[in-house]
């Protein structure tokens, strides 16, 4: 094999493998640091208010019996 070709250790450059967990954090914090979209939001909030009525229906029914 030709002297040229150096090993990723050899060039001074990480093992691809001890890479992985360098990006997939890089790319984790990227996504905590993106909005959370408003048609998300607006999503969660009629969620939570479908929850709060059917709360109140079911407790509402308990005391009616």
């Amino acid at each position: 094999m030709a002297n040229y070709m150096k090993s990723a250790d050899e060039a001074g450059l990480p093992a691809p493998i001890e890479e992985i967990p360098r990006k997939l954090r890089q790319y984790y914090d990227s996504l905590q640091n993106e909005a959370i979209p408003d048609r998300l939001l607006d999503l969660l909030e009629k969620l939570d208010q479908a929850e709060q009525a059917a709360a109140r229906q079911a407790s509402a029914e308990e005391s009616g019996k």
